[in-house]
């Protein structure tokens, strides 16, 4: 149930794009296509700080992101979910994947409205067959 969160001042890659992540993300977790939320937001360049985006026009920013997924999931899978998501985005976005920032946030048993109702945890996710 992984809902990521893209931000930028960069315009964003369009849905097509947003939906290969999701997809990409969600063949790694063997989860259902159903279960991911990719979201991208505009930030105002203003409103930021990041050195990295002091750019001449025309040179993409690379995003910083906010994984959100249950506890559940082993730290090793969590890892190889955050290369994946580097490698999707320095892909899709021409940039360096050593710029893309990317922090999980843990849902944890009794704090996630899941599927109509409060989630009170699983047995920890199996571990994907090594690619």
């Amino acid at each position: 149930m992984p809902v990521i969160t893209l931000m930028s001042p960069d315009a964003g890659p369009g849905r097509p794009a947003l939906a290969k992540i999701a997809e990409a993300v969600t063949g790694l977790l063997g989860i259902s296509p159903q279960h991911c939320w990719v979201t991208w937001q505009r930030l105002d360049a203003d409103a930021v700080h990041r050195p990295e985006w002091d750019r001449p026009a025309g040179h993409p920013c690379a995003p910083i992101g906010f994984i959100t997924c249950k506890a559940s999931y082993p730290r090793e899978t969590v890892g190889r979910l955050l290369r994946l998501l580097r490698d999707e985005l320095s892909a899709l976005l021409g940039m360096p994947g050593d710029e893309v920032y990317l922090v999980v946030r843990r849902a944890v048993p009794g704090e996630l409205l899941i599927r109509g109702d409060v989630w009170a945890g699983d047995e920890p996710a199996p571990e994907p067959a090594s690619a």
